[in-house]
């Protein structure tokens, strides 16, 4: 496939990403979306453009995303953020709105490799903050660890993936369960599952960003493939002393009691539990997440 192929495919992913932009029941989706900037990156990556969040002026505050999610799940949090801070929201690669043709293989290193060029390219190189939501959270501590000199604190939010090992789920599975994950019906239950009071809580709005992504071209390969990379796991081993405050809510029925309570042992995190709070702190709490993220990183 020559250059121009893949200039093609990315550019037919930015047109879808302006089509479901527009389509955006949240008014702070949209807020959010409108802030995209397609920041071209070298050629590790195809020289492709990828959908970066930019906001805001200070302190670089580089902000990751869960588990088949995009940049849409920081929407209650970012016009908090950006008042104090500047604010950087990628999609994690293979994940969101990114371009599915930018490597044939989806990992944990590949998803490193590509925040490392990433934070070169938009020349930043210490004093990062870094917040990470559920995977997100394993994200940000690998990293960390590779790039230690350049990281000043993290928050990590209902971090998923500290505990166990990888397990790769192999082919056909993965692309069963990718299409499972797929389905309307699922994809509704799941986003349910990630608040703490989804009868109230939990509207069209909600459904829409969780799902909306899933119109990229390459959508379920990409998933099969980090699921058959196994994924984050195990990734307290790269806690160091870089200062962290983790934010759970109490909850939370993704990672459940048993998962929490490990976390809570876990001294270098500095364990905060909310109460009325599932899966997803800055989404049930945003106001009081916020809070934290900013009382925390400007102190």
């Amino acid at each position: 496939m020559t250059k121009t192929h893949f200039e093609q495919l990315s550019d037919l992913n930015i047109d879808f990403f302006e089509s479901a932009k527009n389509s955006l029941l949240d008014p702070l989706g949209l807020y959010l979306a409108k802030d995209v900037q397609w920041i071209k990156l070298n050629e590790n990556w195809n020289s492709l453009k990828f959908p970066v969040v930019m906001g805001g002026k200070g302190q670089p505050i580089l902000l990751l995303h869960g588990f088949d999610s995009s940049f849409l799940e920081f929407r209650r949090i970012y016009k908090s953020l950006k008042r104090n801070f500047q604010v950087i929201i990628p999609d994690l690669l293979g994940f969101g709105f990114s371009p599915r043709c930018a490597t044939d293989e989806y990992n944990t290193s590949k998803i490193i490799s590509y925040l490392i060029d990433l934070l070169k390219t938009l020349q930043i190189k210490k004093n990062l903050k870094i917040v990470g939501a559920s995977m997100g959270g394993s994200t940000a501590l690998k990293l960390a660890f590779e790039i230690p000199d350049s990281i000043d604190k993290i928050i990590l939010l209902s971090p998923a993936g500290l505990f166990g090992e990888p397990k790769s789920i192999p082919f056909p599975l993965n692309q069963i369960g990718a299409s499972f994950l797929g389905l309307q019906q699922v994809r509704k239950s799941l986003c349910r599952q990630a608040f703490a009071f989804p009868d109230e809580c939990v509207g069209e709005m909600e459904e829409q960003i969780a799902s909306i992504h899933l119109g990229c071209k390459g959508w379920r390969n990409s998933l099969a493939s980090f699921a058959k990379s196994g994924g984050f796991a195990g990734t307290q081993k790269y806690i160091q002393n870089i200062p962290i405050k983790t934010v759970c809510g109490e909850n939370d029925r993704i990672l459940g009691k048993k998962e929490i309570k490990n976390i809570r042992k876990i001294d270098k995190l500095n364990f905060i539990g909310l109460q009325n709070c599932g899966h997803l702190p800055h989404v049930d709490l945003p106001s009081l997440s916020s809070k934290i993220i900013q009382d925390y990183f400007l102190e």
